[in-house]
């Protein structure tokens, strides 16, 4: 018995010493695999900093711990990438600095390619059917913007609106009372002009257009709230529902299709404008209209030479519309 203890007690620590031979080798082994990770990423680290001409010390790059390892690995990488991430950087800051492209640089694109064909189309359409039944709508929302140029000047002046009517021979009258007539006046065939060029701008983006036409669905609903006749109030209801089914069709069905509507309304307001300034104050005198009103508040200044000064400004809002769709277009698209 004492001899099998014996025999038994060798055998164990035999097992033993086996198993720490086989720890230390099995930490050695880990202890080596992590120093040779080490010399690889060095190797790496020095063949990329040779190829880019860099001299760094040596030492520089040898981790002696794990932590050593990790601040290693990150500037290395931080060597690597740092060039990449500063013109990612600097491409993003491109983008954000970026302000409304009044050169009008880049154009005419696709989109803006469109907008001026159609622009033009809808001039020549104009022009061809301007004696045509199928203008006289139009012709009756034109009037009204201008009342309705009168009547927003006068609340902004602080008067008050009795009454907008507009009337199937293409006339219309606003009464008012209190307000600032230097203001007021002008603001019939002038804001034609100005609300034409808005409907413009506001025709070279899908939002914008979408909130124009909201705009003027608002205006036409006000204004039946003010002892409107029957023939303004036909013209209103119906335009408004015309005006919310190409909404929905833009925001259901097919996109774009609103900014056609908006850009049509734009053009056909700044030319009727134009065109009533010319009609009304240039070619003719007729007692009673905005010019001679303007002539009794300011007694040197005669009808035709306020017909003039309205044409003018009306052309500039005109073409002012144009130029800023296509710097909204063109700034949109840089």
């Amino acid at each position: 018995m004492k001899v099998l203890s014996l025999y038994t007690a060798i055998f164990s620590a035999f097992v033993a010493s086996r198993a720490r031979a086989s720890g230390a080798a099995a930490t050695y082994d880990y202890d080596y695999s992590l120093h040779d990770e080490e010399e690889q990423m060095n190797k790496k680290a020095n063949l990329y900093l040779r190829q880019n001409n860099q001299v760094v010390n040596p030492n520089d790059l040898i981790a002696t711990s794990d932590s050593d390892a990790d601040e290693s690995s990150s500037a290395t990488a931080q060597w690597l990438f740092a060039d990449g991430e500063e013109e990612v950087k600097l491409s993003q800051d491109e983008k954000t600095t970026g302000g409304p492209n009044w050169t009008v640089s880049g154009c005419c694109g696709r989109y803006e390619t469109i907008f001026l064909c159609c622009f033009a189309a809808y001039l020549v359409v104009i022009k061809l059917l301007w004696n045509t039944f199928i203008m006289k709508p139009m012709k009756l929302v034109a009037v009204f913007v201008h009342e309705f140029g009168h009547a927003t000047a006068c609340w902004l002046t602080g008067g008050k609106v009795h009454g907008i009517e507009v009337y199937t021979n293409e006339g219309g009258v606003t009464k008012y009372s209190g307000g600032w007539r230097f203001f007021v006046i002008p603001a019939g065939y002038l804001g034609g002009a100005f609300w034409g060029a808005v409907f413009v701008v506001f025709s070279g983006d899908r939002w914008a257009s979408l909130a124009i036409a909201i705009l003027f669905c608002v205006g036409m609903t006000v204004s039946l709230f003010f002892a409107p006749n029957m023939t303004m109030v036909a013209l209103n209801i119906g335009f408004i529902v015309l005006t919310v089914a190409f909404i929905l069709v833009d925001q259901l069905v097919i996109t774009p299709f609103l900014q056609f509507l908006t850009l049509f309304y734009g053009v056909f307001i700044g030319i009727f404008s134009v065109y009533d300034i010319w009609d009304d104050l240039i070619t003719r005198t007729v007692e009673g209209s905005d010019a001679h009103a303007c002539h009794k508040l300011i007694p040197c200044c005669l009808p035709r030479c306020v017909g003039v000064q309205f044409a003018a400004v009306a052309l500039v809002f005109q073409g002012l519309g144009l130029y800023l769709a296509l710097v909204w277009m063109t700034s949109g698209s840089a």
